[in-house]
């Protein structure tokens, strides 16, 4: 069975959800830079690509040393429970991430160890640079 590259695997999800691939990935960089196995937030208690915390890990099946594609799934799976639908952008993807559901724009991660900003000042300002890089990694 051939890998799946995390290209692939952000696409595929991305069709799934009905979402921009390009968005998607940005948000992944933004978070953890496409590693899997990376630990951040308060207490380094949060895992993975969209950084996890225990409850999600638990809930989506997320284990260290989980693959990129793995993870994907689980990933796929937060979006889609906290409200993430066909047609929404970076803004929106990001609020489910970091505030639990799209919308929730002036919310902040930072009492759980996030950047300091609002989901809102993080996508304006904080994700050029992961934009570019998650393009890279689509060859867009």
């Amino acid at each position: 069975m051939p890998t799946i590259t995390p290209a692939n695997a952000i696409r595929e999800s991305a069709e799934r959800l009905g979402i921009n691939p390009s968005d998607l990935a940005t948000a992944i960089s933004y978070e953890s830079r496409f590693d899997p196995n990376i630990w951040g937030g308060k207490g380094g208690q949060h895992y993975g690509i969209i950084q996890f915390g225990p409850e999600e890990r638990q809930r989506y099946g997320v284990k260290i040393g989980s693959s990129f594609s793995d993870q994907m799934l689980a990933a796929e799976n937060y979006l889609r429970d906290r409200g993430v639908q066909s047609g929404m952008g970076l803004l929106d993807i990001y609020s489910a991430i970091n505030a639990g559901r799209p919308g929730l724009y002036n919310r902040s991660d930072v009492a759980s160890g996030g950047a300091p900003g609002t989901v809102a000042d993080k996508v304006a300002t904080q994700m050029v640079g992961h934009r570019m890089r998650a393009n890279a990694l689509l060859g867009l």
